[in-house]
């Protein structure tokens, strides 16, 4: 039988619009109503009566006629059920056929249906499926019969006189069919699959003994009842064995035969009910064993955890602690509750502890979230432990407020934190304090010097002639005169000033509250301890000296970067004239004009990196002869804080002039290589080194580690430098190129022929391609002696089992001639503009042959 209600009543008209169906929705729950309410309304339902009583309900009803009824089962003043038993009576203006839906948090499913059926409910829909209800509202308004549902019954009896009287006993609670033989009777249950059969048991053609048999095999949940005039003990044990659920005796009073059709009506809903019962009897013990279950592993884990769990009560005594307060504390959880968390703080850090207290009493009384704490405890053997503390409120239920607490031992974290902070702040060389110490202290300085008109001095320190020492004897015996003389000009620094290594063989002193004539006196005392010392290896004696630029740290500007800028251009002055010189700062200075742009665009530069807008274009490089885009050429590029994009041309010189250019070779290679990491299409890749970049021994092992770092597959990348770099320290070169082939990198000469342009040098320096200068290719099409001596160049690049690559390709006809003089590589805005990644690999798919050709 069925286990829902069919769809039935429904008086409005199909052709009806949505919006003009009236519906009244009966629910005591505000929220309950909202949400139905909401849910209707979005599906164009508009005309809509919401009440919260059954009495507002039936006033309504009493003189109104709606087209549906939305009720809940729970209401204050009268049930669902009994509102449906009166709108099914006919007493009210609305129709008895009005179609009725239940809609409630919560039933027992089988009895809530039966209970339904029984009270002329079209349908249930949960509360947690509201999503249903404006389907099922548009199936019952749109259905016109006004019949409720019936149950269906078989009866399969051969005499008239039977039949007829089962049909006037049971024609209004069913809706019946009769069969006048077995076989018949057989054929019209597989079609109908009544809700309920009676069975004669004396039938022509087939027995009912045998249809019970197939029903039963069929559908053993089928109920049937047995009719026979001759029934005995061993008969009835017998059909009630097959699968009967009762027996009729022949003959049979009327109200004998509604009783046992109800009953066997209901037997299904009665025996589903208690599975239903049983089933969540069987959870809730489940239910109870995980949660007992559950209760046991978290104390198990408790104990087991590294972090210390406590409980605090509202004067933050503890209440609670698991095992590893023993573990960590070295003192025994029965000593240590009812204790005030006070007691463990040591001596020093009352202050902070006062601070701490505060936060969690705010978390207690007004439940504000309290941020991590660190705190110094002492433990059982009066050593000191740093502990940070996550601080919660408690949800036990307890009716006084408490606070759930978690320790970690984070005193290794925290003196790693300080080592690492020692070490942002330190040069690892010298042990002095670094750049960015620097920096940081010199802004200080001019917010000093404007807010207190104090005055302060700046001396920038460039030690004379170290490249030699360098070149001659190695950077670890460079490394170790840098330590010498650090320690040498350290004595001569006074407490509140600030001695820096700001890079390479270049110092920096911040001198605290001095005058003009001070700081000269300092910057000579340097001078001279500098000029005494001396350096002496295999058998050579090399005297250093230094040149110093000095300026005043005032009133006269708010920017830091001014002041340094300044030393800068004094430093650079003393340098020019003739080393081992003091210059104090002078506007007026002739040489600073060409050397404070180029200090200044050197700065942004390196504020750019700092703050991750130093940008990358891709160029393709296309495969001649395969017939399509080979690698990508990343083209760096510099955004300044106004927006504007800043070629390699208007900032490379510079950095170059102020020996920075290693910090940008960094951050190229970095950003190139993390983005053929995001970009996996980009597939190779082409990274151009500076002329510098040979001269940082450091710049090897920070390729590996990015390569590492992203996962690059080394044989990806290709590192680019020019002909005039590449040559000018061969030895260097060479040298350099082989550990990047090892490593699985290609090289490539950029620029080839304008520089020292002999054949000679491609013989010894392991290239993979050679990259023609685009001097001799952007008149190809129009001078015969550059198609002479490109041509020439191919060949012999070719001949040494090298690629040659031309770029500056502008058009078709280059492109053309490029071609028949067998060119490998070819690059330029007829192939290709740099583009930002995503725009390039965009354009990637028309950068085919015959695109390209035309």
């Amino acid at each position: 039988m069925s286990s829902k209600p069919a769809i039935t009543g429904g008086l409005a008209s199909t052709d009806e619009s949505v919006s003009e169906r009236h519906i009244l929705i009966l629910n005591n729950d505000s929220s309950a109503l909202e949400l139905i309410s909401n849910r209707l309304k979005d599906a164009g339902y508009d005309r809509l009566t919401l009440v919260s009583t059954a009495a507002n309900a039936l006033a309504l009803l009493r003189h109104e006629s709606v087209d549906l009824l939305i009720v809940d089962v729970d209401t204050q003043d009268l049930d669902g059920w009994r509102l449906s038993r009166l709108v099914r009576s006919g007493i009210l203006k609305c129709p008895s056929n009005l179609p009725i839906i239940i809609v409630a948090r919560t039933w027992c499913e089988r009895i809530a249906e039966v209970t339904a059926r029984e009270y002329g409910i079209n349908r249930l829909v949960p509360l947690e499926h509201l999503d249903m209800l404006p389907k099922v509202v548009e199936q019952l308004m749109g259905h016109n019969s006004g019949e409720l549902p019936r149950p269906r019954l078989l009866v399969v009896e051969d005499q008239p006189d039977t039949s007829d009287l089962i049909q006037r006993v049971l024609a209004i609670p069913f809706d019946i069919e009769v069969a006048a033989d077995g076989l018949d009777g057989l054929e019209a249950w597989k079609r109908g699959r009544h809700d309920l059969v009676l069975l004669d048991v004396m039938l022509p053609r087939l027995s009912g003994r045998d249809i019970l048999i197939e029903i039963q095999r069929i559908d053993p949940q089928q109920p049937i009842v047995i009719m026979t005039a001759h029934t005995t003990v061993e008969q009835a044990e017998e059909l009630m064995l097959l699968g009967a659920v009762d027996f009729l005796p022949k003959p049979f009073r009327a109200e004998q035969l509604r009783k046992v059709c109800d009953i066997a009506i209901h037997r299904e809903d009665f025996l589903v009910s208690n599975e239903q019962f049983a089933l969540r009897v069987q959870s809730l013990q489940e239910r109870e064993r995980a949660y007992r279950q559950l209760y046991q592993s978290h104390h198990q884990l408790l104990d087991d955890l590294q972090t210390v769990v406590m409980e605090l009560d509202d004067q933050l005594a503890i209440q609670f602690l698991n095992r590893a307060w023993e573990h960590m504390m070295g003192f025994a959880i029965g000593e240590s509750l009812g204790r005030n968390l006070d007691e463990f703080i040591v001596s020093d850090q009352r202050a902070q502890w006062t601070l701490a207290r505060e936060r969690m009493r705010r978390t207690l009384l007004d439940h504000e979230p309290c941020a991590d704490l660190e705190l110094c405890l002492r433990d059982s053997r009066g050593h000191r432990l740093w502990a940070q503390f996550k601080v919660s409120l408690s949800s036990t239920g307890e009716s006084q407020p408490r606070l759930t607490i978690c320790l970690d031992n984070v005193t290794e974290q925290r003196a790693a934190q300080e080592q690492l902070k020692y070490l942002a702040m330190h040069d690892s060389l010298t042990g002095l304090n670094n750049r960015h110490f620097f920096e940081t202290s010199l802004k200080q300085l001019t917010a000093d010097a404007l807010r207190n008109h104090r005055q302060h001095g700046l001396v920038y320190i460039d030690l004379d002639h170290f490249k030699v020492i360098n070149d001659s004897f190695g950077h670890q015996k460079g490394d170790e005169v840098l330590r010498e003389v650090a320690h040498l000009l350290r004595r001569r620094i006074r407490r509140p000033d600030i001695f820096c290594r700001l890079g390479g063989d270049e110092f920096a002193v911040l001198l605290h509250d001095v005058s003009q004539q001070q700081a000269e006196e300092f910057a000579r005392d340097i001078q001279q301890l500098a000029s005494e010392f001396n350096f002496q290896s295999q058998g050579q004696r090399i005297n250093l000296g230094c040149s110093i630029g000095l300026t005043l740290i005032n009133n006269s500007t708010e920017r830091a970067e001014e002041h340094l800028m300044r030393a800068d251009i004094a430093l650079y002055v003393a340098k020019g004239r003739g080393r081992n010189l003091i210059h104090v700062y002078d506007p007026e200075d002739s040489e600073s004009d060409d050397l404070r742009n180029r200090l200044n665009i050197s700065r942004q530069v390196r504020e750019a990196i700092n703050e991750n807008r130093i940008l990358l274009h891709f160029q393709p490089i296309f495969d001649v002869n395969a017939g399509q885009v080979a690698y990508y050429e990343a083209l760096v590029r510099v955004r300044t804080r106004e927006g504007t994009l800043l070629a390699p041309g208007q900032f490379i010189p510079a950095m170059e002039s102020s020996g920075d250019m290693h910090l940008l070779d960094r951050r190229i290679i970095q950003l190139a290589l993390h983005t053929l990491k995001s970009y996996p299409s980009l597939v190779h890749i082409a990274i151009n080194l500076s002329a510098q970049a040979f001269k940082d021994e450091s710049l090897l092992p920070a390729i590996v580690d990015t390569l590492k770092e992203t996962g690059i597959t080394p044989e990806r990348v290709t590192f680019e430098l020019t002909e005039s770099a590449s040559l000018f320290n061969l030895r260097t070169t060479q040298r350099v190129i082989t550990e990047l082939h090892q490593l699985g990198c290609s090289f490539s000469v950029d620029d080839f022929g304008s520089g020292f342009s002999s054949f000679a040098y491609l013989k010894d320096l392991p290239a993979d391609y050679i990259k023609l200068d685009g001097s001799f290719i952007q008149n190809l099409h129009q001078d015969p002696v550059d198609q002479t001596l490109v041509r020439s160049m191919i060949q012999v690049i070719q001949a040494l089992g090298k690629k040659a690559v031309a770029e500056y390709v502008e058009n078709a006809e280059i492109l053309s001639l490029l071609k028949t003089m067998g060119i490998d590589f070819v690059q330029g805005y007829h192939i290709g503009h740099p583009l930002p990644v995503e725009q390039v690999l965009a354009l990637h798919p028309r950068l085919n042959d015959s695109q390209v050709s035309s």
